[in-house]
């Protein structure tokens, strides 16, 4: 399964990558909204976990858009 996590911060981006790797699936990391956004458009995740709390665009808006 393919991942995107959009998140700002490094320790959760380890966290997540670490485990998520581990059990097999392909991550994909975005740093804020606007990448965030961008990225799922090209790669087309089956999975997208989203911070709330991020810069340039928030996670809120960002879901909304994709949705």
């Amino acid at each position: 399964m393919r991942i995107l996590c959009v998140e700002d911060n490094d320790d959760n981006i380890f966290t997540l990558h670490r485990r998520l790797t581990r059990w097999g699936h392909t991550v994909l990391i975005a740093r804020d909204g606007r990448e965030g956004i961008a990225m799922a458009r090209a790669e087309r995740p089956d999975l997208i976990v989203m911070d709330l709390n991020l810069p340039k665009l928030d996670g809120w808006e960002a879901t909304r858009t994709l949705k």
